[in-house]
């Protein structure tokens, strides 16, 4: 059986090897927008799972000072409401729950070709806080970061007001003298990101703080031309005696820490490898540490109820990779361990959607418990008949998407490729391919009809930087012509293989070759960043320069099938739908006679609105949510369906 590696642990130190060799590449610098939120609209910020001894929203900036070393940088912090990057390369500002928070944006600082300069910049509490009553202490805050080449974020704790003022990307974390490095796995990275926007973490600054009468915290941010990171809600608390708390939960139908959105029920043979990262925050060891996933379908019935116990844990050496055998508890205070175990879904599971939803306890943290908020999360997967996707939009409730393509990069307009990586297992036949535009997904789409594109099939072998060679593959589909209908009608592309091609167990890309005629007609795929993938899972290549890995998961799907898959073209129902954007009030004009039904879906197909006429009609959807919908409006032979976004 293979190993998960995780990704939440280990990142910085793991080595990834694909199946057939290993993949010579490095992440590339790219423009990063706010990303689209499908399904919902709201912010999704936890409550806080401690009380706080002092707090900061960011709402009042007295509560901060900012500077900056002189001889280093002219770098600051800034503090204020709605702040946005504006480097070159900017990132999605921090979710926030007032709209107020903290930045630090060395991207801007350093310009187009980055600066040379190692910023040393810091935001410190304005005052002090009294721990003297609380031998525990922790340090817990909202953040987004994304980490380049050659930086470290610190957080420092001081008790007489005076911080150490030389920091830099090789310091080393020192807690004994109040010196903790906030993200070891992430910083460095290139390109590697927090889980979630925003990610709550938590840092024990007990051996600093704990009985001092006077503590000072600051966040340092130290790099040279990195990206941006984001603070939000600070609270200085007392540690919990007793608190676990499950880091993340996976779903890996290979076992290699790769997470899929959608899976055919083909490509899994003896089951599914599940896992889940329990973290001990308390002061206490914990004792009878256990994990439960309950999973549910479409439908909310439940399917599986699977339990963790010590014969499923696992540790971390030092060098943060997961032990081979399996440990034993007590799980002493900050102490992270991994739960896994294979579960049976290959026959007793079928094609649909599902919700995993894990939990840990222990005998000091059970579900009645004061800190039993932050014991559960969710993984969402589907299974299906013929669809092999790394993404998944539409699958997951609340994804994260943006798009990439042949905008994105300086000399890209012509020939650049996406990919994605696929592990074959068993045998499988590719009719085609299916490729979603951010016309599906944004209101103010750049694809526009005109360009082209081809399909591929790569050996992984032959996808590295040195000798990456755009005409190996093992096969490829003919030239197509981006149409109208693909990017105002569908948001999608169906390109077949014909003939069909056979796939033997091992691991594939599927790439992707744009042409936009230089960027006349440009071309933009979806990249969904919902799930943390590992790096070598999508990749890019620029004519001209390299293949590069991406980390994330394109819109790029595999569809398995005994024939080519074609488009289907439809007999089309003529209508006109205003206003689009609307406030719920639609107005849907039939140009044609009859009896219709009208279904509108949202994006995970669920039907919230039905109703049957013969004329011209109007709908009041004023009590949805705001976002985006599909009206379809159908009769005994045909059915036409129309984006709608309601704001």
């Amino acid at each position: 059986m293979k190993r998960i590696i995780t990704l939440f642990f280990a990142l910085a130190t793991i080595s990834l090897s694909f199946a057939q060799t290993n993949a010579n590449v490095k992440v590339k610098r790219s423009a990063k927008e706010s990303p689209v939120k499908l399904g919902q609209t709201d912010v999704n910020i936890q409550p806080r799972s401690v009380d706080c001894i002092w707090e900061s929203d960011f709402s009042d900036a007295s509560d901060w000072t900012l500077d900056h070393d002189a001889n280093d940088c002219s770098l600051d912090w800034e503090i204020g409401q709605g702040l946005e990057c504006t480097g070159f390369y900017p990132i999605n500002p921090i979710e926030s729950a007032n709209g107020s928070y903290a930045m630090v944006d060395s991207d801007a600082y350093g310009g187009e070709e980055g600066g040379t300069e190692t910023e040393d910049s810091w935001m410190t509490m304005a005052n002090a806080v009294d721990c003297s009553g609380y031998d525990n202490v922790i340090v817990e805050f909202d953040t987004w970061y994304r980490s380049w080449t050659s930086e470290k974020c610190w957080l420092v704790v001081s008790t007489d007001g005076t911080f150490p003022t030389d920091l830099t990307p090789d310091s080393e974390s020192d807690p004994a003298n109040g010196v903790y490095e906030i993200f070891p796995g992430i910083s460095g990275d290139g390109g590697a990101e927090v889980a979630n926007n925003p990610t709550t973490q938590r840092i024990n600054i007990s051996e600093a703080a704990g009985g001092q009468s006077q503590v000072w915290i600051r966040f340092n941010w130290t790099g040279t031309w990195g990206y941006a990171w984001f603070i939000d809600r600070v609270c200085v608390a007392e540690q919990p005696a007793d608190d676990i708390t499950l880091s993340y939960g996976v779903v890996s139908h290979n076992g290699t820490g790769e997470e899929y959105g959608r899976v055919p029920t083909s490509q899994i043979e003896d089951g599914v490898t599940c896992g889940a990262g329990v973290y001990n925050f308390g002061v206490n060891e914990q004792t009878n540490v256990n994990v439960t996933m309950d999973v549910v379908n479409s439908m909310d019935y439940p399917i599986i109820t699977e339990s963790f116990g010590e014969s499923e844990m696992y540790g971390y050496d030092a060098d943060g990779l997961l032990t081979e055998q399996t440990i034993t508890g007590p799980v002493a205070s900050d102490q992270n361990v991994y739960f896994e175990k294979m579960v049976a879904m290959s026959t007793t599971v079928p094609a649909d959607t599902y919700t995993a939803t894990f939990t840990a306890s222990s005998d000091g943290d059970i579900d009645t418990g004061e800190n039993f908020g932050d014991n559960s999360t969710v993984r969402e997967f589907a299974i299906t008949e013929d669809i092999y996707s790394t993404d998944g939009i539409d699958v997951y409730s609340n994804p994260s998407i943006t798009r990439m393509g042949t905008g994105s990069f300086t000399d890209a307009t012509d020939g650049f490729m996406m990919m994605s990586y696929y592990d074959v297992s068993s045998e499988m036949n590719v009719g085609g391919v299916r490729i979603y535009l951010d016309s599906y997904a944004y209101t103010s789409p750049l694809t526009v009809a005109g360009g082209e594109m081809v399909v591929a099939i790569r050996d992984t072998a032959a996808v590295n930087a040195e000798t990456f060679d755009p005409s190996n593959t093992i096969a490829t589909t003919d030239y197509y012509l981006v149409t109208g209908q693909d990017v105002d009608i569908n948001g999608f592309i169906t390109i077949p293989f014909d003939p069909v091609v056979t796939l033997s167990p091992d691991a594939y890309y599927i790439s992707v070759e744009m042409y936009s005629n230089g960027d006349g007609t440009p071309i933009w795929i979806l990249d969904d960043e919902t799930v943390p993938q590992p790096g070598y899972l999508s990749m890019i290549y620029i004519p001209g320069d390299q293949v590069y890995s991406n980390g994330t998961a394109a819109a790029i799907r595999m569809l398995a099938s005994d024939s080519p898959v074609y488009s289907i073209v439809e007999e089309s129902i003529e209508f006109n739908i205003y206003p689009n954007p609307s406030n719920g009030m639609i107005n849907i004009e039939l140009n044609e006679s009859g009896d219709f039904l009208i279904e509108v879906c949202d994006m995970l197909g669920k039907v919230v609105y039905q109703e049957n006429t013969n004329s011209s009609t109007i709908i009041n959807l004023e009590k949805l949510e705001k976002g985006v919908y599909f009206v379809n409006v159908s009769n005994d032979t045909a059915t036409t369906n129309t984006k709608l976004i309601i704001e």
